[in-house]
């Protein structure tokens, strides 16, 4: 897969402008799919077929996704709650969306496993966090890892050869 670069021109204002809404109404429905996933109603079922036009404001997005589930005839008390939470994420993560992520570019695979779960919890806050299981956490990698390395390293000095990752070392 190839890596797009996108170069954005800030000396036009209305280019930055449409970068900052894109930003702010992708945290907003990142938020909100969270926040909602473990509930069912009809009114997904709406929203899941929703598509809106790239200048569409994330407060405009919020409107239609509220009538969806006052159409439905939901509860508004939750959906409520949930969308004022999506909100208030979209304007805080607003800082961190452009310019953050070429500061956390990392070189390791491990290092990026720790982005992941500082993402979390600037995503989920003080909320339950998603389960971890498909990686191992970064800690326990680092211990491998730093324990392989210290292996390597007694068998240089000791001029055995050490078998890792099925590689054949030698000094």
């Amino acid at each position: 897969m190839e890596t797009q670069v996108v170069q954005l021109d800030l000396s036009n204002p209305g280019e930055l402008d449409q970068v900052i809404i894109r930003a702010r109404r992708a945290a907003f429905v990142a938020r909100f799919i969270v926040l909602r996933e473990g509930k069912r109603t009809r009114a997904h079922r709406a929203i899941e077929m929703m598509s809106w036009e790239d200048g569409t404001s994330v407060e405009e997005l919020a409107h239609r996704f509220r009538m969806a589930f006052v159409s439905n005839g939901d509860n508004m008390g939750p959906v409520d709650r949930d969308l004022r939470r999506s909100l208030a994420h979209s304007y805080r993560a607003l800082k961190f969306f452009v310019s953050e992520y070429a500061q956390r570019a990392t070189t390791d695979f491990i290092a990026a496993l720790e982005d992941y779960g500082r993402s979390n919890e600037l995503l989920f806050e003080g909320e339950d966090q998603p389960r971890s299981g498909g990686w191992r956490l970064p800690h326990e990698l680092r211990k491998l890892r730093d324990r392989s390395l210290l292996d390597e390293g007694a068998s240089r000095r000791s001029g055995k050869r050490s078998h890792v990752h099925g590689h054949a070392h030698s000094s």
